[in-house]
């Protein structure tokens, strides 16, 4: 597949993850919203399936000895995992309340956050000593 073609299909695919994770997020927040038409058992599985259609995003992406190329920072994971703290934040000042657990206090939500971190600052510093 061409290299253009590979970075418009994983933005699509980037964007559509985000949506559906903002979306699927609302439902576990706010039950009510569906009616309880989706419970917890479906909140996961869409969840799951938005964690895998990240990894082929990210596979997706075209690459230069093994570094994403032409990624801006609003698609890199750090902008990912921040993104769906922000959702949590904003359904929980909503008045919102988790049926699945996922909530600040999570540990889980904190290693991904402390992930993403490490993996943006190691991203770039290999890029700046790069363009040495």
């Amino acid at each position: 597949m061409q290299l253009e073609k590979r970075l418009i299909l994983a933005r699509r695919l980037r964007i559509s993850v985000l949506i559906v994770i903002a979306i699927a997020l609302a439902m576990d927040y706010f039950p009510e919203l569906t009616g309880g038409l989706f419970g917890r058992t479906s909140v996961f599985i869409i969840l799951g399936l938005c964690f895998v259609l990240a990894v082929v995003a990210e596979i997706l992406l075209p690459r230069k000895d093994n570094q994403k190329v032409n990624v801006p920072l609003f698609e890199h994971d750090l902008f990912f995992i921040f993104y769906v703290v922000a959702i949590i934040g904003l359904y929980t000042v909503l008045g919102g309340y988790s049926q699945i657990g996922l909530n600040f206090n999570h540990p889980v939500l904190w290693v991904f956050v402390v992930y993403a971190l490490i993996k943006w600052n190691l991203d770039r510093k290999h890029a700046k000593k790069e363009k040495e």
